[in-house]
């Protein structure tokens, strides 16, 4: 019985990785706490995925100019994201953070999928501008009141592009989401490129069902994200602790 119980932990985290690489859900671990100070050691049980270059209405040339990885954890008051965008020239300073370097979050907290933005659906934009700056404040931009939800975010630079680890409140002026085991709501993450100074170069997109990029007023484009408990099997007596969701 133990054998059959350790095989089928085996086969649903396959399905879990599997799943999420699809471009249509996540599955967010919680509850896991998370520090935000740009540092994304401790983030080694999420997993991690990739939007290459050219996944999005506005391909790069190799994902050196472009491209990233993202993970998303929680605990019972914030949804952490991290995006770890490699980006080989940074900028920053138009009026529009879309037009420059900038990730994109979006949430459709009843999940509804309106094909327009209700109360509870944000846009939420961090530019590199924020590399460097308040955690507590950063700048944030976007569609309908992100800047004033309490979005929080630590944004440094790395080599060959930059991060940002983000904490969206689960309990602000436009939803209350509180997580549980299988609990779904909507969720898209995407990357403007500026290379020039001279407005948005490229554009990556996670999401499948975003291939025209209408998300920014269009929750129907967003995927999905599911909550799921913590990933963590105990260990005969002497053994470390393993995160199946660090299994690739």
């Amino acid at each position: 019985m133990k054998r059959y119980s350790v095989f089928l932990a085996l086969v649903l985290t396959f399905f879990v990785v599997t799943v999420a690489f699809a471009g249509t859900n996540y599955n967010a671990q919680f509850p896991a706490k998370v520090t935000l100070d740009g540092n994304l050691n401790e983030w080694g049980g999420a997993e991690f995925i990739l939007v290459p270059h050219d996944k999005g209405t506005g391909p790069a040339p190799s994902d050196a100019d472009a491209s990233l990885k993202f993970a998303v954890l929680a605990d019972d008051k914030w949804l952490y994201v991290a995006i770890d965008v490699t980006d080989d020239v940074i900028i920053s300073g138009e009026t529009d953070d879309w037009q420059d370097d900038s990730v994109e979050v979006y949430i459709d907290a009843n999940h509804a999928r309106t094909e327009t933005y209700e109360d509870d659906d944000a846009q939420i934009t961090i530019g590199a501008a924020s590399i460097g700056g308040n955690i507590q404040k950063p700048k944030i931009t976007g569609s309908t009141g992100a800047a004033d939800i309490g979005v929080q975010a630590a944004v440094v630079k790395k080599t060959g592009g930059w991060i940002v680890e983000s904490a969206i409140p689960l309990k602000c002026t436009k939803w209350d989401i509180k997580p549980a085991v299988g609990k779904v709501i909507g969720f898209n993450v995407h990357f403007n490129d500026d290379d020039d100074g001279t407005g948005r170069d490229h554009k990556l997109i996670w999401s499948d069902r975003d291939t025209d990029d209408a998300s920014w007023n269009n929750p129907a484009r967003f995927g999905d994200l599911t909550f799921i408990a913590l990933l963590t099997a105990v260990q005969p007596s002497g053994k470390l602790a393993t995160t199946w969701g660090s299994i690739k």
